[in-house]
């Protein structure tokens, strides 16, 4: 053999030989935990309605039957009255209490459905329909009424009948 293939041929050995040690090196390492375990509990978001609600014509409940067969004249009003069960737990928890609106569809002139929005609850704060829940450890409670009146002044829309659209509530977390 000559020389330049002796020299290439040890060449090659040389670099296999040190491409096939470099994965054996090793490396040295060490590992300490800190502290102790821990437990960490998430809060909690719910809303609830306490009961059914309850439509009043002055101060006669109504049952579902006796509503769907009572005839609102001028002057008149029909309530309803809900209330809703919120719970608001967790450190620095705050929420909006936000509805889809009440909305009327049908052909009486003149009613005005209203909605208002109470509660007595030390973490509620109501403003107008707008309502903000802070976490506190036991459940608010929000009652929600809902008025439909027609005036006095009706002189048409008789015999016609109008549908209230329920609104729907969401509590969203806002913090």
């Amino acid at each position: 053999m000559n020389k330049l293939m002796k020299a290439a041929v040890a060449g090659a050995a040389g670099i296999a030989l040190l491409a096939g040690g470099a994965g054996t090196f090793a490396v040295w390492n060490s590992t300490a935990s800190i502290g102790s375990n821990a437990t960490v509990s998430s809060g909690n978001l719910s809303l609830t309605a306490n009961t059914d609600g309850v439509w009043k014509a002055g101060t006669t409940t109504l049952t579902s039957a006796q509503l769907a067969a009572y005839r609102l004249i001028p002057g008149k009003t029909l309530t309803y009255t809900q209330t809703l069960n919120i719970v608001a737990t967790g450190d620095g928890l705050t929420a909006a209490l936000t509805n889809s609106g009440l909305t009327a569809t049908g052909t009486i002139a003149g009613v005005t459905p209203t909605m208002a929005v109470t509660s007595t609850s030390s973490n509620v704060t109501v403003s107008g329909n707008n309502v903000t829940v802070a976490s506190a450890s036991s459940a608010a409670t929000v009652t929600v009424t809902i008025t439909v009146a027609l005036p006095e002044s009706a002189t048409t829309g008789q015999s016609s009948s109008t549908t209230l659209n329920a609104p729907t509530f969401t509590l969203t977390q806002t913090v």
